[in-house]
């Protein structure tokens, strides 16, 4: 399946779910830029796509720090130099810092509301002048279940944040439907990935605990809920927020 020929994609964070979601789009015919504020990060993923047959000609990287709406600016000017038009953003930067609130330091909360929901923002604002003057974009924003419901284990400092980010989808859907550009974000459950897996086992088990589907995610789930709705299948759909997360209701 071709959905994405001809289509500029721009992933913000080099992490697994960037990783498997440029694989999947590129699969389908995509150019796709990432960004990351490592170089390490940058260097990792840049060699497992080269590594899995695609060069610079339909793959970039760029230095962007999402804290920054400066770099976010920057790095769709570079996209657009090098490509000529952005036409998906899918914002998958995020970190953990999952403590109690009493345990919680200030530096703490702050990372994460910086990164997880400030990022998102910066990285929206950065591609909708460019999506506007096409008249054509795909928004695509990593929440949580975190941030759906209470969570054993799940800090409030990124509850707060993915709770914010499909507050983004919602308004932005309604926002910038007049200019055939969709607004949405994926809410992913306990996924196998690098992240998550950096936890404690105890914290795993609190998080997972609960999903009817006897599996943690794959980082293919995630990816091919973002090729859906940053496609024109989805292209009807907008200020949606999509579970992906094995069946957990709570």
């Amino acid at each position: 399946m071709e959905r994405y020929t001809n289509k500029i994609v721009i992933i913000t964070g080099a992490g697994d779910i960037a990783g498997a979601t440029a694989k999947r789009l590129l699969s389908e015919g995509a150019c796709v830029a990432l960004t990351d504020f490592s170089d390490k990060a940058l260097e990792e993923v840049s060699a497992m796509l080269k590594e899995a047959g695609w060069g610079e000609d339909r793959v970039m990287t760029v230095q962007c720090d999402v804290r920054k709406l400066s770099d976010c600016e920057a790095a769709v000017a570079a996209v657009k130099e090098k490509w000529g038009r952005v036409d998906v953003l899918a914002a998958t930067a995020g970190i953990l810092r999952h403590f109690p609130i009493d345990e919680m330091t200030e530096e703490q909360w702050q990372d994460v509301v910086d990164i997880n929901l400030t990022g998102v923002y910066h990285a929206a604002k950065a591609v909708v002048p460019t999506m506007k003057e096409q008249n054509y974009g795909r928004i695509v924003l990593i929440s949580s279940i975190g941030g759906r419901t209470g969570r054993p284990g799940v800090g409030v400092n990124y509850a707060a944040a993915k709770a914010g980010v499909n507050g983004i989808a919602m308004c932005l859907g309604y926002e910038l439907g007049p200019w055939n550009i969709t607004v949405n974000s994926v809410a992913p459950g306990p996924l196998k990935g690098k992240m998550f897996l950096s936890l404690s086992q105890d914290k795993v088990d609190k998080l997972s605990a609960g999903v009817r589907i006897p599996r943690l995610g794959e980082l293919d789930d995630i990816a091919a809920a973002i090729a859906y709705l940053g496609s024109d299948d989805a292209s009807w759909t907008t200020g949606e927020v999509l579970d992906v997360n094995g069946g957990l209701q709570y």
